[in-house]
Parts: structure tokens; sequence; C-alpha cells
């Protein structure tokens, strides 16, 4: 038994109306015509044998070899096609995993340094408002509505940067293979 290869059909029109209607026996016995005479029974089959033998495809006949060569090219492509996106979802898992920690040490590293010297620009302007003349409670308020207000605008600050540490293009990157 041979395969057809239907990549390679060539489709040729057809002089018959191929809307029309005829009974299914009319078309698998082309003997029979519709309104039942049989007179013209042979010239319909010497048309039809001659009709067939002209519209007729040669179609390629594909060794099993050959069949079984194209599936497993096919399934190589394919195992190559999934081991490159898990390659790709790896890389992008690595980036976030890096990204997460470089966030955090320097989180760290800034709050470290930053309450130090906070500390001492606070020490420095208590010496200064003191040495000024400022009373002992207004230094303190002072220094507290100062550090309020810099905490509000390093929290924002903070808060927008949050946004960026997500898994937004990794699942970008999904939609575009999957979606």
């Amino acid at each position: 038994m041979t395969v057809p290869d239907f990549r390679r059909a060539n489709f040729n029109l057809c002089t018959e109306n191929p809307f029309r209607l005829t009974p299914p026996a009319a078309q698998a016995n082309p003997n029979v015509t519709s309104n039942g005479d049989n007179a013209n029974a042979a010239s319909a089959t010497s048309e039809h044998s001659a009709q067939y033998k002209s519209t007729q495809q040669n179609y390629p006949d594909p060794s099993f070899s050959d069949i079984f060569s194209a599936f497993s090219e096919a399934l190589t492509q394919r195992k190559a096609q999934g081991l490159a996106f898990l390659e790709l979802t790896n890389s992008e898992l690595m980036l976030i995993k890096k990204s997460f920690f470089v966030t955090v040490f320097a989180c760290l590293a800034a709050f470290a340094v930053g309450t130090v010297c906070w500390l001492i620009l606070n020490i420095a302007i208590g010496a200064i408002l003191h040495s000024v003349g400022v009373s002992y409670v207004v230094v303190p308020l002072l220094l507290l509505v100062l550090n309020s207000v810099a905490a509000f605008c390093l929290f924002k600050l903070a808060q927008n940067a949050f946004n960026y540490l997500s898994f937004s293009r990794l699942i970008q990157t999904w939609r575009r293979v999957f979606g």
C-alpha cells in the first residue's frame, strides 16, 4: 500500500458543473444515468474513462523509511524547539533571581550606609540649631518633621522600584510562545 503525498497534489478544474444534484448511485456507477436511460451508457463509460485518465494524477510513492525519517526529523525539530524554550525560561528565571538578590543586597548596604550618614546629619543639624539658640523642645520636633518627609520620599522611591521586580517579562515570553 502506498501513501499519497498530498503536499504535491495538483488540482485541475472540471468542466462539469460541480454544484449539480446527482443521486449517489449515479455518482458511483457512471453507466446509470439520472433519468434511467441506458442507451448512451457505452459512450458515457468511454467518455468517463477518457476524462478519468486525463485528470488522473501521478502521486509519489514514498517508502516507509522516507516517512519514518520525516517523522524523526519533525520530532527532532520539536524537541530542539522545546529545549530552546526551556533555556529561554531558565535564563529569564536566573535574571529574576540575580536581580532579586542584587536588589536586596543593595538595599541592605544602602540602609546601613544611609543610617550612619543620617545619624551624623541629624546630629549636625541638631548642633547647628542649638548653637543658633533654638529651644531644646523645638530641635527634636524639627528633626522629626525633616525625617518624616525624607522617609515618605524614600518610601515612594522604593515603591516605584519594587514595580520593576516582577515576573512580567517571563509571562510575556510565555504568552508569545503559547498564545
